[in-house]
């Protein structure tokens, strides 16, 4: 996983190698957001205590806080996420977005 500089909103994608759901979530927000900067965070990387594992893969934050709404957990275990109805579009990522802006 690559790292880049955040933008001015604050995108991050927390993924990890081996979590299928990762590279397509990734690509949806890349539809989203074609010129977005995210920086791209790689759970396993993280040091034990940092606030991010309290999410599972793949998670986007924006300013620190979940997209969608769904608030991290206290357990600090890195895993996969559980996307009850499936993974988000590349639309439904857009609208939620410009809900923030």
């Amino acid at each position: 996983m690559t790292v880049s500089s955040t933008s001015s909103k604050d995108i991050a994608f927390l993924g990890f190698d081996g979590c299928p759901n990762t590279p397509e979530l990734r690509k949806r927000l890349m539809e989203a957001e074609p010129n977005a900067d995210i920086c791209d965070v790689d759970l396993m990387a993280l040091q034990s205590g940092d606030p991010r594992l309290g999410w599972g893969a793949p998670t986007i934050l924006v300013r620190g806080k979940d997209l969608f709404g769904v608030p991290a957990n206290e357990n600090g275990n890195v895993s996969c996420r559980n996307w009850i109805g499936g993974l988000p579009s590349a639309e439904e990522i857009q609208f939620a977005l410009k809900e923030i802006k």
